[in-house]
Order: C-alpha cells, then sequence, then structure tokens
C-alpha cells in the first residue's frame, strides 16, 4: 500500500471517529436538556402547589342577587345576614337589587383582614363586622355595602340631593316623627307654608323643584342667618365684605350675592325628609320604582320622583305629607300625681337652696 492510500484511510478513520463522538454527544446534550426540561416543570409544579396551600379557602353564600365570600368559620353567620339583608334590600329597591350579582363582597372580621386570596377576590368591597357580631350586625353591614354600590349606579344629581345611601333599615313613624319636627321649627318660609298645607312649598322646600333657590326657600331674615352659617365658605369664594355688609348692613342684595355664589345650598328640609319622600315614591312605585328613579335623568327631581311612584307630582308630594302630618309626636301626659312631685320637689330644693351658705 503506497503511502497515499495509507493518509487517506487514517483521514477517513478519524473522520468517522469524529463524527460518532460528535453524534453521542448530541444524544448524551439531548438527554440531558429533557431532563432539565423534567426538573424545570417539577418545580414549577411544586411552587404552584405551594401557592394554592398558601391560599385561604373561602366560602361563597348568595342570598337573591346578594353575593358574599367569606372565609368557612364565618359561613354560618354570613349565611343568615345575607338572608336578612337580601330581604331588606329586595323590599326597598326592588328590581335594581338584582344588579347586584356581578359585584360580591368580602366579608371578614376586624383585625383579621383576609390576605393570600387572588388578586380578584382582593378587589372585591370589604364588609366588617366585629369578633361579636351578631347576625343582625353583619345584615346590618352587608345592608350598608350593598346600598353604596346601588347608589353609585345613580348619577350625580340623584346622588347630591337624596344622600350617598338609602337604607332599607329606617322605622317609617320614626323617620317621619322627625320629619314633623322639621316641619314645625325649620328656620324657611317655604317649610311654614308647606306645614299650612301648600304642596308646591313642600316641593320647593324638599329641594325638588328648579329656581333661584335663595328667593324661593328663604325670606331677607332666613338668608342674613343662611350666610351667617356660610361665612367660611363666603370668605373662601372671596366674598368676605359682601357677608359682612349683608350680615352689618343688612343688604338683602348683598346676602343673595353671596348665597348665589355658593356651589351648594342645602334644602330647608333636610337628607332624612328628602329621603322619606323617596321610600313613599318606591312603595307607590312597585319592583321597578327605583330603576326608573335612576334612569329618568336630566328630568327635574318632581318628575323623576313622579315617574318613579307611577302618580302625579302633586299626589306624590301631597300624600308624603300627609304621611309625615299623621306621623306628629304624641305629646308625654304626666298624671296629677306626678305633677304634684314635682311641684313638691321643686319647693324641697328651694328651701335647701336658701338655707345654704353662699358661695366662695
Amino acid at each position: 500500500m503506497s503511502d497515499r492510500w495509507r493518509s487517506r484511510c487514517l483521514v477517513a478513520l478519524g473522520l468517522a471517529i469524529a463524527t460518532n463522538a460528535a453524534a453521542q454527544e448530541a444524544t448524551v446534550l439531548e438527554h440531558r436538556l429533557q431532563r432539565l426540561d423534567m426538573l424545570q416543570r417539577a418545580a414549577t409544579d411544586a411552587l404552584v402547589r405551594a401557592e394554592r396551600a398558601r391560599i385561604e379557602p373561602l366560602d361563597t353564600l348568595k342570598a337573591g342577587s346578594l353575593v358574599v365570600v367569606a372565609r368557612p368559620a364565618d359561613a354560618a353567620l354570613v349565611s343568615q345576614a345575607t338572608i336578612v339583608a337580601w330581604g331588606k334590600l329586595d323590599t326597598l329597591y326592588g328590581d335594581a337589587a338584582q344588579r347586584m350579582a356581578a359585584a360580591p363582597l368580602l366579608f371578614f372580621r376586624q383585625g383579621h383582614p383576609i390576605q393570600n386570596v387572588p388578586p380578584a377576590v382582593k378587589q372585591l368591597q370589604h364588609v366588617m363586622a366585629s369578633e361579636d357580631a351578631t347576625v343582625a350586625d353583619v345584615a346590618f353591614q352587608l345592608v350598608r355595602a350593598a346600598s353604596v354600590a346601588i347608589g353609585q349606579g345613580t348619577d350625580t344629581a340623584l346622588t347630591n340631593w337624596l344622600g350617598p345611601m338609602l337604607l332599607p333599615d329606617a322605622t317609617a313613624p320614626v323617620e317621619r316623627a322627625h320629619v314633623y319636627v322639621e316641619l314645625v321649627t325649620a328656620p324657611s318660609l317655604v317649610v311654614r307654608s308647606c306645614y299650612a298645607g301648600a304642596v308646591e312649598s313642600c316641593a320647593a322646600a324638599l329641594g325638588t323643584v328648579t329656581g333661584d333657590r335663595a328667593l324661593m326657600w328663604y325670606d331677607p331674615a332666613e338668608r342674613r342667618m343662611v350666610v351667617q352659617r356660610n361665612q367660611e365658605s363666603a370668605q373662601h369664594l372671596g366674598l368676605y365684605a359682601a357677608g359682612r355688609t349683608c350680615l352689618d348692613q343688612q343688604s338683602d342684595a348683598a346676602c343673595l350675592e353671596v348665597l348665589h355664589a355658593l356651589p351648594w345650598l342645602e334644602p330647608p328640609l333636610s337628607t332624612e325628609a328628602r329621603q322619606s319622600l323617596t321610600r313613599v315614591a318606591l312603595s307607590l312605585g312597585g319592583r321597578r320604582a327605583f330603576l326608573r328613579l335612576a334612569e329618568s335623568t336630566g328630568r327635574p327631581l318632581t318628575q323623576r320622583l313622579a315617574i318613579a311612584a307611577a302618580v302625579p307630582p302633586d299626589s306624590l308630594i301631597h300624600q308624603w305629607r300627609n304621611l309625615v302630618i299623621a306621623a306628629r309626636p304624641h305629646p308625654v301626659a304626666l298624671s296629677a300625681r306626678f305633677a304634684w312631685a314635682a311641684v313638691g320637689w321643686s319647693v324641697v330644693f328651694g328651701l335647701l337652696a336658701l338655707r345654704s351658705t353662699r358661695w366662695r
């Protein structure tokens, strides 16, 4: 064999050996990569299982469209409270309460917030109760939270007039008795006229009609009283001089300048009075009454309440006033025995005062 052939054979053998070694290394490398992939998957699965083990188990309680998420230890209490709360919400809001299904509430005890839960659960509206809370306590908190959620679905004009939430827990006779006291004592021209029986004045005092509120609600002396209560706001608005002119010189034009500049002038009758009117409208209008009230945006409040009640505006205000007048608090009658006892004790204390030494 010549040297040339011997050289070629050696080169071929070297190439064969190198090719075989490369193939073996590739196979080994592939096996190693597969092994690493398996180890990575196993580690990921282990992390997922550990994370799941850390997440708190939660129960979902439901009554009607009211959904509450709570710890298993609180499930029995929350379940009963949810039933109570839903009954009250459904009675007041009717079909509007059905819209709460898309917004569950997250309940926990004060001092024990729920931490290890998915982000979507953390973002739910929180409802808290004390350690010794009863079914009634939890139901009250659920009603408050749900009422706020319903109120957030209404427009600004209605919310400003009605307040941030309309609670179904108010006792109608008590609420109307409070409003009766307002009718008798509120320092406002239209309130006195409402008490006397003028339905249009009742609507004005409740803040449901449009117009110049300062002129419509108060006489000149009453306007000075309102400016007196709002001196700080007038100063912030740069109307300190007009406010002093109103109060010191009794200038009604200056009073009107201040009152017209205020961003919000509270109606003479309180939020409680306005909510009592709303409850009458909802009771007259049936299950869709609140939906009609919320959806009739852009109209005067008198019309919106009448649409909700499905009765003419004057009829609604008239019925509300009659209910308020009928809720007049009854004076407490003292028997003659108690009256004479009171007189006797007054005489005794008076004699003791006369016999005592003077204060130093």
